[in-house]
């Protein structure tokens, strides 16, 4: 299995990782590191790095997900994985793309198979969707229906 770090600003990471597990379940071998606004650059980089060596001692590698490309949490990412050759950060992260690896990751080999999957999911999630109601439709019909 690989493991999975979730990390961004305030909430993010403990939002989608809530989201996740109502839609996929509990997660093994997956780690939420939030970066609060009070907390030094330090304390978010220990944090992750903390969170990596645990999960390297179980997993075949890790793939870190992020918010924002060049934000505190990515940047930690990648200071923090930098000494392991089994550890990939991810930045751009959606809920979509968390889904598809939260069953792919226990059956590939590599951090970089879930990488390229998750990547695929992710950019697959993100269209522009207009609803477009006939004249013979009502929109009551639409508004019954439940979401996921």
């Amino acid at each position: 299995m690989i493991g999975i770090i979730l990390t961004g600003h305030g909430e993010f990471a403990p939002g989608l990782a809530h989201a996740l597990q109502m839609i996929a379940g509990p997660q093994k071998a997956f780690k939420v590191v939030a970066f609060k606004e009070e907390e030094p650059m330090e304390a978010l980089e220990a944090n992750i790095s903390a969170a990596m060596t645990e999960l390297l001692a179980e997993t075949k590698g890790v793939v870190v997900f992020s918010d924002l490309l060049g934000g505190s949490p990515f940047k930690a990412a990648m200071v923090a994985g930098n000494d392991y050759d089994n550890v990939e950060v991810v930045c751009g992260t959606n809920l979509p793309m968390l889904i598809e690896i939260a069953i792919l990751r226990e059956f590939v080999e590599t951090p970089m198979d879930v990488v390229n999957q998750s990547l695929a999911a992710g950019k697959e999630a993100i269209q522009h969707v207009k609803l477009t109601i006939n004249a013979t439709q009502d929109q009551d019909e639409y508004e019954d229906e439940d979401g996921i």
